[in-house]
């Protein structure tokens, strides 16, 4: 999805992630806010498996969901729960928590 198609409170959550950062144009994701080192895997309990690159990840677990933003194929919103496996790779090296 594009940003004019995420909820409402998604759009807040962003503003927040870029105002905690220091942006000062937070209305808008661009370029240079998708880290070009960046690897998001999902693994799932069913086995399945998302990978996204140049991407960054927002949690919301008081609506138990999280976010994938990534620069080249939109966002992506999916459902946060304990069997779901998260891996966030910077520069070869994990940064994640599950």
């Amino acid at each position: 999805m594009r940003h004019a198609d995420l909820p409402e409170r998604w759009k807040i959550k962003v503003r927040e992630y870029l105002t905690a950062t220091g942006e000062t144009n937070y209305e808008n994701l661009s370029c240079h806010h998708f880290p070009t080192d960046s690897l998001v895997r999902i693994n799932f309990e069913d086995g399945s498996t998302a990978e996204f690159k140049y991407a960054f990840v927002i949690k919301a677990p008081e609506w138990q969901e999280l976010a994938v933003f990534t620069e080249h194929c939109g966002y992506h919103l999916f459902r946060l729960y304990d069997e779901l496996d998260l891996i966030v790779y910077r520069s070869g090296r994990d940064t994640s928590a599950s």
